[in-house]
Formats: structure tokens, sequence, C-alpha cells
């Protein structure tokens, strides 16, 4: 067929939704149109493309096609398949149209030609046919997703420690990172950390992106933390609806964790770049309001950073109307954190023995296995003698029952056990040695001045911090307060056996 007469746009679309799912890639529509254009020596003004859907109107590149095509530019269209050109009836509308009035003289696609003088009955129906489908499709959808919300399961990608399952099209527990994502959820429920922190501890767990291979910024982890999905809820369009998910954390920790965002969210860079940092962090000894930080402009141009008491309460005396320099109140902060810090050498040395109880722990928990499996077997021995007398006639179904319910319920209660001892031989002095890392990482913040982890790490461990005097007290925790007490102790002495003899007294008791 040659029609030298005509002059074509070559129009290619596929749009990323449901409805184009089984369509041609436009590479493949286009590769189809040239093998037609060239068998047919059709004259192509220009190939346009789009990737957009067609069941609402709006498309630039098909709108700026028709006014080309209006401008004389081209008269003809080349495209794949006629629901390529519309699936609504304004665009469907405008395409017959300009057919009838012969500003469109043929559409042609891989199957057919559509002309002037063909029944444009049969045009709209097909036209009509596209449209009906999608709507058919969506509405389809929205009752799938109707049904899944019905059953709690949530439309979407499962957030940091679950995974998607593809086969039975639910949300599941991821085997790793879920219980990683717990701690760090129910770490940050304390209301000791920051978001940096967060962040830290995600890229030491391996809680990082697949392809970045680096932990979610800020932003993604503030909108992370506020996800009522860890709790068994999930949102969609607005509406909550109970999950059929797993629960990573309970109700109460994701409010102690919304509370948390307000109270220990990041400090503003303003803040910070203005030695802010410590506003509101402690409270007067005397009165007991709140410590916050003013800045003082001498007439040379110098700034100074001054911590005082609020004096907001006019009914409340406060005997302490000093200011601390700000030098001095990072001294403070400094000091307070370097008694709760244990020093490189013995962090060694207490791994080293940490080492030690859990290869004894281990050889427990191996023993208390065996014990426990020896009692199960002997247990259900006697349950199938029971069921073999019972089978026999040699037992009545009431002397049967009698017997054998108080042999099942210790059976379970075995396995329970056997399944406790295997899971959890070493992991009770697990949070041991998490406590040795973190006093030997403060003693590295203490030396690299990092304030926001100075900060956070007093708050985690302390409570009670009060200044008085120029002086900052805190009121240390279990079990940093047995290590505050220690290096009291060790900084006691100067001989180095005594320093020794000291930490191991202490340590040897296993805080």
């Amino acid at each position: 067929m040659n029609t030298p007469s005509l002059k074509h746009f070559i129009y290619g679309r596929k749009s990323t939704e449901d409805e184009d799912r089984q369509i041609l890639s436009i590479d493949a529509q286009l590769s189809e149109l040239h093998i037609i254009s060239a068998q047919e020596s059709r004259t192509v003004v220009s190939i346009l493309t789009e990737s957009k859907s067609a069941k609402e109107p709006g498309r630039e590149v098909f709108n700026d096609m028709l006014r080309r095509i209006e401008k004389g530019e081209a008269n003809a269209i080349l495209t794949w398949k006629l629901d390529r050109l519309a699936r609504n009836f304004e665009d469907g509308g405008r395409i017959i149209g300009l057919l009838q009035r012969g500003v469109i003289q043929e559409i042609r696609t891989f199957e057919r030609s559509y002309l002037p003088s063909d029944n444009v009955l049969m045009i709209a129906v097909e036209f009509g046919m596209a449209n009906q489908y999608v709507r058919d499709l969506s509405a389809n959808i929205l009752r799938g997703i109707r049904e899944k919300l019905r059953r709690g399961v949530f439309c979407g990608k499962a957030p940091l420690g679950y995974v998607n399952n593809p086969k039975l099209r639910i949300i599941e527990p991821h085997p790793v990172n879920f219980r990683k994502m717990k701690r760090i959820l129910e770490r940050f429920a304390t209301g000791t950390c920051s978001l940096t922190a967060i962040q830290r501890e995600m890229a030491a767990v391996k809680l990082v992106g697949d392809r970045s291979g680096k932990p979610p910024a800020l932003t993604s982890i503030d909108h992370l933390l506020r996800n009522p999905f860890f709790y068994g809820v999930f949102s969609y369009k607005g509406e909550l609806h109970q999950g059929s998910h797993v629960p990573m954390i309970s109700k109460k920790t994701f409010d102690e964790i919304q509370q948390a965002l307000v109270a220990v969210g990041r400090p503003g860079k303003a803040s910070i770049r203005e030695g802010f940092i410590f506003r509101h962090f402690a409270t007067c000894g005397s009165c007991g309001l709140s410590i916050t930080v003013e800045r003082h402009i001498k007439k040379s141009g110098l700034r100074f950073h001054y911590y005082r008491c609020t004096h907001k309460d006019k009914k409340k005396r406060c005997e302490d109307r000093s200011f601390v320099r700000e030098e001095r109140f990072h001294a403070e902060v400094r000091r307070n954190v370097e008694l709760a810090t244990i020093p490189e050498e013995w962090k060694e040395r207490f791994l080293a023995r940490i080492e030690t109880w859990q290869e004894e722990a281990a050889q427990k928990a191996r023993s208390q296995a065996g014990k426990i499996r020896d009692d199960l077997a002997l247990l259900k021995a006697r349950v199938d003698r029971l069921n073999t007398a019972f089978a026999d006639g040699g037992l009545d179904i009431q002397e049967f029952k009698e017997l054998k319910n108080p042999l099942i319920t210790r059976k379970v209660e075995l396995e329970q056990n056997l399944a406790v001892t295997e899971a959890t031989g070493t992991d009770r002095l697990e949070p041991l040695r998490n406590w040795v890392l973190e006093a030997n990482q403060a003693q590295k913040w203490a030396f690299d001045n990092n304030w926001l982890e100075m900060k956070s790490f007093l708050q985690k461990v302390g409570s009670n911090r009060l200044l008085r005097a120029q002086t900052l007290t805190v009121s240390f925790k279990k079990p940093w307060n047995f290590l505050a007490e220690t290096n009291i102790a060790v900084r006691s002495v100067s001989d180095a056996s005594a320093q020794s003899s000291k930490w191991w007294s202490r340590g040897g008791s296993n805080p």
C-alpha cells in the first residue's frame, strides 16, 4: 500500500498503571510501527511518545499532537492499537470528530486502518470498550483493596523490619531485621537518644538501603518512627485499619516514641550554631526550675554564652543567682560523662571476662537442655504407654483422661522450657557486653567534644541533672551509678596496682 499524500505522526504510549500491564513497551510498539511504516512506504513527520494513563483527559503529548494535526503538520496517525490514543470519551470524541471531518484522514494500527468513510459507530464502540475496560479494572482493583483492608493486609511496601510475601500477598516479619528494628524502636522510646544516634545504630546493625548501603536519612527515620504499622495498625487514605501482621512493639511503646520525638527531637541548626545545645537540659539545684542559656555581647564585639536559672516562678525564691560560663558548663558535662565511662584497656579486659562467662553459660545451658530432653523422653514414653493401654482396653475413658492430661500439661511446659533454654543460653550476657561497649564509646565522645552525643548519653544514664554553685550533678541510674562509684574510687588512688584491684573487685560483681 502506497500512501504518499498522508503524513503520519507515530504515537506510542504506555502507563505504569495496572490497565497497561499486558501492553507492549513503548520501544516494542515503535519497533512494530516502524516495520509497518517501512513496508507501506509511509511518510513519518514525527515520533511522539509518553508514559501516562489515558483513562482521564490531560495528556500533554497527545493534546499537542492533535493541535499540530489541526494546524496541518500531519493528517494521519500510526499507533499500535486504538486504545493507545484514548481510554476516555472526551479524548475519543476529539479523535472521532477530527476523523469525520477529514482532518485526520487515516488512523493506522497494527491490526487495521480507520478511515473517515468508516462507520463511526464501530470506532465509538472500540473507544467505549477501552473506557469500560478501565472502569471495570479500576472497580476490581478497589474491590481487591477493600477486601485486603477487611482482612487487615496493608496495600503497599512493607516498612523496615518487615518483608512482602509475594506468594501469599501478606507482610511478614523479616527473618533478621525484625529484631534489629524492634531493639531500635524500644531504645528510642526511652527518650534518651537522638535521631542521629538512631541513624548511627542502624548503620552499625546493617539496617541500610539495598542500593545505597547507607542508613535512612534523618527525615526518613523521623517518618519511620511515626508509622503506626509497628504496633499493628496502618493508615490507608488517612483512615486507620487494624492489621493482621505481627506487631513489632506495643501501643504504649509507640506512644512513648511519639513523646520522645517531641522531647528529644533534633535541635534546630540555629540552636546548635548559636551554642544553645544544653538549653533546658538541667534544672536549678536551688528552686527546681529549668536552666536556660543567654548570649552576652561585649563592647568589643565578643560574644559569650551563659547558663542560668530561668527564675520564672515568682513565688519561689532562688538562692542561686549566679551565671555559668559556657566553657565551665561544658566542662561539667564532660566531667559527668567521664564518670560513666570505661577506658579502652579495661574494655578489652572486661570483654575477655564476659567471653569466659559466656562459655560457662553455654555449657550450663547445654547441660540443662540435655536434662530437659531426657525428662521429655521419659514423659513421652509414659504417654505412649497410656495410649497403648487405652487402645487395648486396659483403661476406661475417664481413667485415661485423668492420667494423661497432667502429663500433656507437663510436656508442654518442658517443651517451652527447652525452647527458652536453647534460645537464651548466652543471651543474658549480651546486655552486659553492650553496656561495656557503650561506656567505652562515651569516653570517645568526651574526648572528641561531641556535645550532642554527650547530652543524649547523660539523658539516658542519669536523671535529676541539677546545676548549683556552678556545679552540675547527675543522679546516675543502675548500673551506671555503680560505674561512677568505681571511677571515683579508682581516681582516689594513684598506684596502678591499687587501681587495678578496684576495677577487678568492683567489676567482678557483674553489675
